[in-house]
């Protein structure tokens, strides 16, 4: 058994929800099977009591070197800071590098890859390219980049992607889709591509009657009501509104439809918003509720459908929605739409969930129909039916494989 000593760089923060969902998991059971993982993180001042009490004593217990950048508490430094943290990024990693003696850089996303290149190049140290979606065209596609600035900050990010996908010694995509679309960009280097995606601690995330009864009791819903679940954010990435005219859709059709946000929500903001595309929703029909990563799984089991409608763009076909594999390790069955990542081999058949052509207020009805008198498949079935496709274990395989193929070279050289 060899190993690997890996510096893993984010900008995100170990206490966010991605830290703890899809960041950390990895880690540990990376420094489980032998390999030395440092991190290079920036983190967020508001949750250091978070991380003291939770995170650090993980990262402790796993034997995992942390190297945090903590960023500004006030607005005014934070917008400054953006502009600085790439040099603060290639400082801190400069310096990690002389005392860690990686074997691998791990890059998460794009935002790090300025000090990653750099530092690859100059220290002669090989770097993982772990793209997660295409970010860029992502922001560009939904509009969070436009005019001069929003441009000026594409072309950055595209020169450093094309960098990245030159000179990487391995790639990391979420979908096949994405691996499809990677391997047939001109300045892909034929290094191996790792298809992984988003997994799912599925210990935590599994259906659970005890909690379902409590949860909803809890929160107000009675025998009847239909609980439409959306996790996670309402961004420009999203289309909140399709969620909005499916829950009227379905109150068309008789059935007592809820709809439960989870995450940073505001039932006023969503009751103008609905409003704004023509729909009444009442405030005994949305429920607002922001929790820790690990009371997800309760809320989860409290609805019915787990939702996840997409802005579909070209840069959706690399994405992995996390919130997908929770919803479906929860039993619940998944309504999206089509053209996002790999959701047509994850919800291959209307036993556990639709996947919908479009949304359109007729594609929309339809589903509600459809949802009405569907027959899903029990939430154990469900579960069962995508368990080795989210499983964290599995991936966590996938990650290791990768870093053994840095290892060999290690032993070889």
């Amino acid at each position: 058994m060899t190993y690997t000593r890996s510096i893993f760089v984010t900008n995100n923060g170990l206490t966010d929800h991605i830290g703890v969902a899809q960041v950390l998991p990895y880690l540990e059971a990376l420094s489980s099977r032998g390999h030395k993982i440092a991190v290079l993180s920036v983190e967020r001042p508001d949750q250091q009591d978070l991380y003291r009490t939770e995170i650090a004593p993980r990262l402790a217990r796993a034997g995992i070197v942390h190297s945090p950048i903590l960023r500004h508490r006030s607005s005014l430094a934070g917008k400054l800071e953006r502009f600085a943290m790439p040099s603060l990024l290639l400082s801190r990693l400069d310096g990690l590098v002389t005392a860690f003696r990686p074997d691998v850089l791990h890059c998460r996303s794009y935002m790090p890859l300025g000090a990653v290149l750099q530092v690859s190049q100059r220290r002669a140290v090989p770097f993982v390219f772990d793209m997660r979606g295409f970010w860029v065209d992502e922001r560009c596609e939904s509009g969070i980049w436009r005019g001069p600035v929003g441009r000026s900050y594409a072309l950055h990010f595209r020169r450093l992607e094309t960098q990245a996908l030159a000179k990487a010694s391995a790639v990391i995509t979420l979908t096949e889709d994405a691996r499809e679309l990677v391997a047939a960009r001109a300045s892909y280097n034929n290094c191996p591509i790792e298809v992984i995606p988003c997994s799912v601690d599925q210990t935590r995330f599994a259906p659970d009657r005890a909690l379902r009864q409590s949860w909803r009791k809890q929160l107000g819903f009675g025998i009847h009501d239909v609980v439409l679940a959306h996790l996670g954010s309402a961004g420009p990435l999203y289309r909140i509104d399709a969620t909005y005219r499916l829950t009227a859709a379905l109150r068309a059709q008789g059935v007592r439809s809820k709809l439960l946000l989870i995450g940073d929500h505001r039932a006023k903001d969503h009751i103008d918003a609905a409003n704004g595309h023509g729909i009444t929703l009442g405030d005994n029909e949305i429920l607002c509720r922001q929790v820790p990563h690990q009371d997800v799984p309760s809320l989860l089991n409290a609805a019915d459908l787990g939702l996840s409608f997409r802005v579909t763009k070209p840069s959706s076909l690399g994405a992995s929605a996390t919130k997908v594999g929770e919803y479906l390790s929860c039993g619940l069955p998944v309504i999206s739409n089509a053209g996002i990542g790999d959701i047509h081999r994850v919800v291959p058949d209307p036993a556990i969930g639709l996947v919908l052509d479009g949304l359109s207020d007729a594609d929309l009805q339809a589903a509600a129909t459809k949802i009405a008198t569907a027959r899903f498949a029990s939430r154990s079935t469900i579960r069962d039916r995508v368990a080795g496709r989210f499983d964290l274990d599995a991936a966590c395989d996938r990650y290791d494989g990768v870093y053994q193929s840095f290892a060999q070279r290690k032993q070889a050289a």
